[in-house]
């Protein structure tokens, strides 16, 4: 026996297993669609990655030595599904899952920290609850007022980023009625504060030029390195409807490296072809 447990504990777990198994963890989110509007399948979620957790440990003794350098994943918060709302008819359809957020305490955790965190908490799920309730209930009327024509609702969720710092969700509410329509909503909680971050926080109070400059900075670039990427900036056809500058209260993420994500949805800044569409600043959150 103290053969195979000295032999254990020497296994040397490969960095490629090591590294693969730590971005899982860590970084586990969607690629960011940028161009299509379809009705979009069950996102990841936390049960996908504590799938990884759960199931790693048990195909090799490598995996189960790495999986042991590792933190523990999402003590602060998680994300359950708290209603869900299907309709499957001749000329309307819809996919809901309303998601919670949930507010766990870790051990250590002030009381100060708990209080501004379950505050946070609350305003997200208030803010999500609102916007899909008005959905439904809009989507509900249109079914019952009329016979015809199509419509579909597809509402779902995905955390983004879940890390030591940061947490993220992401709600993607997409309507088609003869044409798709798709919104992104956004909510970022600093763990450390348990307050959602305002962009003011970051860039100070000249936050609006600043940023927007250089999301037109960013606009320009791409449309200079990509013919098919087409923005609303400086174009002498599109007139007072040409990017100026973001809101106020503009939406935006915070991902897993620590920068700050600028979120627009379909047809704000650029075509529908485009998609929702995001700009990564360079600054890291610190």
């Amino acid at each position: 026996m103290e053969k195979w447990k000295k032999e254990y504990e020497e296994i040397k777990v490969p960095e490629e297993l090591k590294d693969r198994i730590e971005f899982s963890v860590h970084r586990a989110q969607r690629e960011k669609r940028r161009r299509k509007r379809s009705i979009y399948k069950t996102f990841g979620s936390m049960a996908a990655v504590l799938a990884v957790v759960l199931i790693l440990p048990n195909t090799s003794r490598e995996a189960a030595a790495a999986m042991q350098q590792i933190p523990v994943l999402g003590n602060f918060f998680k994300v359950i599904t708290v209603r869900e709302y299907q309709v499957e008819e001749d000329h309307y359809t819809a996919d809901v899952q309303v998601p919670e957020v949930v507010s766990e305490t870790p051990e250590g955790s002030s009381e100060e920290v708990t209080q501004e965190a379950q505050q946070s908490v609350d305003a997200i799920n208030f803010d999500i609850q609102k916007a899909t309730d008005e959905l439904i209930q809009q989507f509900q009327e249109e079914m019952e007022s009329s016979e015809e024509g199509y419509r579909s609702l597809d509402i779902k969720s995905t955390v983004l980023t879940d890390n030591d710092r940061w947490f993220s969700l992401e709600l993607v509410m997409f309507e088609a009625s003869g044409s798709g329509y798709e919104r992104h909503r956004h909510y970022t909680i600093d763990k450390t504060t348990g307050k959602q971050p305002a962009l003011a926080d970051f860039y100070g109070d000249d936050y609006v030029s600043e940023i927007s400059e250089e999301v037109k900075t960013q606009m320009r670039a791409q449309m200079a390195a990509d013919e098919n990427i087409i923005y609303w900036v400086n174009d002498p056809d599109m007139g007072d409807e040409n990017f100026q500058q973001i809101a106020e209260n503009q939406d935006f993420y915070v991902n897993a490296d620590g920068h700050v994500v600028i979120c627009f949805n379909e047809y704000e800044v650029a075509p529908g072809y485009m998609g929702c569409v995001e700009f990564v600043l360079n600054d890291v959150t610190e």
